[in-house]
């Protein structure tokens, strides 16, 4: 099937900057040429490394194998994503497995289908075009991308249907899966030109991703680049992976104490104190080690050195820090809630808070009941949490306007259109864009189906409510989405938009949590939108080409989340709403339970009682100013002090490192640390030739194999199939256990902590 448009066939490379003929009579000039070449290249150094700045416009994305195999592999994924969802053990579907498969299966359907066009109404047809290219492929993967996720409205759905036993019809659902998933579209239109078309919005991800898609199609410039004993890049990637894939079945199966080496814990494993600080499953993980990749990821290889440092810097700081020291000195009575991290509510003895005994039947706050007891309270280093993410959110926003205001302003102004463009730009202009109106119209109807989901659906929230949510959104995408793509890390908006909703309509948790959604989804999908059309950037997808497939994808993604849903609740509903335990321990509503339970939190007890000015937690609020200040007074640093690289203390980042791990499960920072320093601090300052060769491909072949095994875990040992093949590993030393299924006589695999809570050691017993 033809493109939407079929641009002039030109192809742009170097030979436009050095003639060849020049070059070899005049070796001079080729090198003022090359010089001229390389400034106008990108101008972020990691992008001149790894993206090709070629583009063959010939080469046509949108294909019948497109249509194909993007329907074929967005619905497995949209399907696994979701079962995964209701899953005590969640696998992944990775997007290395579907760019591989749908690689195989495109070359297999270039081969066989005819070659021959046919004509309905004047409008030429072909099943086979052409070989199978590299813009089809990644389009190919874009598609599924946007599908293969579980959609954040099925909360909402599978939380009234199994605790309200209402359940929303099918238009209804489908609306609210449909418009939470799509509000960002004109939102990301609208903000393309600021967050896509310049250089500095790298979106660092990317990069491993077009790295991946060249070295499989061996495209020019990939061609002559030769690895180790001369192999190419997709045989060393095949030999990492598979050396990766084999390895994981040690941490992930076979030696689960590798995933949480605390081996500071060893020395007194039955002291409280300890374990509260070295246990990386419930404390704080201090010099913790885990030798599972998933723990570490691939990112800790190219993402930018300053702002994983300042991530990393905001972990240590936190959790090595402040939580021993709040825990040996029982600051504000964090020993009383039995262990550090902790998202539960408690009462001031430390017993857990029950929210549901102090209910109406419509899940409004019963005020009788609650006064009559003792006030909800949170483990101290919780309430931190909601501090330093403020701190993170007002951080990013006044970061970005003092150290990248200037640009975005230099943007706007430009328009996008002059000489000072990005080459990637450049070099897109010679396809037709998609026009702003297409994004508006988009936008505005989205709203418009939203408004009538939640009059007509969702009743607690009314129309002005939803309005609210998606100022939130717009106010905030902006610099969240700019933090994003400069570093690889920006906060997200689900814990402001849970208390503003709280503050304009208490009492009402279904309000709540479809509040959050909205606002929260439409900062986050237009930020997996411009991220996508940022990898379009760099592999030269037209526009065009590239709004048709996003949207395909997040369609069918909506349609197959739905039905599965569907499918497993009706299945499955005694044990997802807790009536029953499942006896194969396969199935589980924990997620569900979570973020109802946040909805009654925020929704029916509310955040004027939880963080009232008077109260214990009255501190958080002033995390926005904090945030909002000190970015400023770096910026005056820098203008006094220019030499320095102010703008690399990025409060947003060290807030958003120390807001990490609300729960526990610190164990990925040392080896991450670690990792990050070895890459992009050693190799990419000293080696910088071995980086651009083998870093990204390498970052992707090991990210890839963790993946495989995990999901071959999951389906074929872990009951995934059938609970017939689940298959235990027999108790051993780096996997023990006794038959009743408890790691007694310690607390966690972790060798960390005693045994049903008795202790031999630890101050305050």
């Amino acid at each position: 099937m033809n493109e939407i448009s079929s641009p002039v066939e030109t192809t742009f490379s170097k030979s436009e900057y050095i003639d060849e003929k020049d070059s070899n009579n005049d070796p001079e000039s080729s090198v003022e040429m090359s010089e001229e070449y390389e400034r106008q290249n990108s101008s972020v150094e990691a992008v001149r490394l790894v993206v090709p700045i070629t583009d063959d416009t010939a080469l046509v994305a949108i294909t019948f194998r497109y249509w194909i195999l993007s329907t074929f592999f967005s619905i497995i994924g949209a399907v696994v994503q979701q079962y995964y969802f209701y899953r005590t053990t969640s696998g992944t579907f990775s997007i290395f497995f579907v760019n591989l498969a749908s690689y195989a299966m495109g070359k297999g359907m270039a081969r066989m289908l005819p070659t021959g066009s046919f004509t309905v109404r004047k409008i030429a047809f072909s099943l086979n075009p052409g070989p199978f290219n590299i813009k089809e492929h990644t389009l190919i993967g874009i598609s599924v991308s946007t599908a293969a996720s579980a959609a954040y409205a099925i909360d909402i759905l599978s939380a009234t249907d199994l605790y309200l036993n209402y359940r929303i019809n099918a238009l209804g659902s489908l609306l609210l899966i449909l418009t939470t998933q799509c509000i960002g579209y004109g939102m990301a239109g609208v903000l393309r030109k600021y967050l896509v078309y310049p250089a500095e919005m790298v979106w660092w991800s990317n990069l491993v991703q077009v790295v991946f898609y060249n070295a499989i199609h061996n495209t020019d410039e990939f061609k002559t680049r030769k690895m180790i004993r001369g192999w190419s890049y997709m045989k060393f990637f095949w030999a990492f992976c598979i050396g990766m894939f084999l390895y994981e079945f040690i941490p992930q199966y076979l030696a689960p104490l590798l995933v949480f080496f605390d081996w500071a814990c060893w020395i007194s494993p039955f002291n409280r104190d300890v374990w509260a600080i070295f246990s990386s499953i419930s404390g704080g993980g201090v010099l913790a080690l885990s030798f599972d990749w998933n723990s570490i990821g691939g990112s800790t290889m190219y993402y930018p050195l300053a702002a994983q440092l300042a991530n990393y810097g905001g972990m240590i700081f936190n959790y090595w820090i402040i939580l021993p020291i709040m825990w040996l000195t029982n600051a504000l009575g964090t020993r009383t809630y039995g262990r550090p991290l902790t998202s539960r509510l408690f009462h001031e003895n430390g017993t857990r808070f029950d929210i549901n005994a102090v209910l109406n039947l419509d899940f409004s706050l019963d005020v009788a009941k609650y006064d009559a007891g003792t006030p909800a309270m949170m483990t101290p280093l919780y309430a931190l949490v909601f501090f330093v993410s403020f701190v993170s959110l007002s951080g990013c926003v006044s970061h970005i306007v003092c150290f990248h205001g200037a640009s975005i302003v230099s943007n706007w102004k430009r328009a996008v259109g002059g000489e000072d463009d990005d080459i990637h730009t450049r070099m897109m202009r010679v396809y037709p864009e998609v026009p702003q109106l297409w994004y508006a119209a988009f936008y505005f109807i989205m709203a418009a189906l939203a408004i009538f989901v939640c009059e007509t659906y969702i009743k607690q929230l009314p129309w002005w409510g939803l309005l609210v949510a998606l100022a939130i959104g717009w106010a905030l995408t902006l610099p969240i989405c700019a933090m994003t793509a400069i570093t690889g890390f920006g906060p997200g908006l689900n814990v402001i938009t849970e208390l503003v909703c709280g503050y304009i309509l208490p009492g009402k948790p279904i309000a709540n949590m479809t509040f959050k959604c909205y606002g929260y989804m439409s900062m986050y999908q237009c930020m997996n939108l411009l991220s996508d059309l940022k990898l379009g950037h760099y592999m030269k997808i037209p526009p065009r080409a590239m709004f048709i497939g996003q949207f395909w994808g997040t369609l069918i993604g909506c349609c197959f989340n739905y039905l599965t849903m569907i499918l497993i609740i009706d299945s499955q509903r005694e044990v997802l709403n807790g009536n029953t335990t499942d006896p194969n321990g396969l199935w589980t509503g924990q997620r569900v339970e979570t973020f109802w339970g946040s909805g009654l939190i925020y929704g029916a007890l509310g955040p004027a009682r939880m963080f009232a000015s008077s109260g214990r937690y009255g501190f958080v609020y002033y995390g926005l100013l904090v945030g909002a200040v000190i970015p400023v007074i770096l910026w005056i640093l820098s203008k006094v002090y220019p030499r320095v690289s102010w703008s690399n203390m990025n409060v947003s980042i060290i807030a958003g490192g120390m807001s990490a791990f609300p729960n526990g499960y610190t164990m990925s920072i040392f080896s991450g640390l670690i990792c990050c320093l070895v890459f992009r601090f050693y190799i990419f300052r000293y080696h910088k030739g071995w980086w651009q060769k083998y870093a990204l491909i390498l970052a992707s072949s090991l990210d890839t194999g963790a993946a495989f095994t995990g999901l071959a875990i999951f389906l074929f040992l872990g009951g995934g199939i059938s609970a017939k093949m689940q298959v235990e590993v027999p108790s051993w030393w780096f996997n023990h256990y006794t038959p009743e299924g408890n790691n007694a006589p310690y607390l966690s695999p972790d060798r960390c902590g005693a045994f049903k809570g008795q202790w031999t050691g630890g101050s305050g017993l």
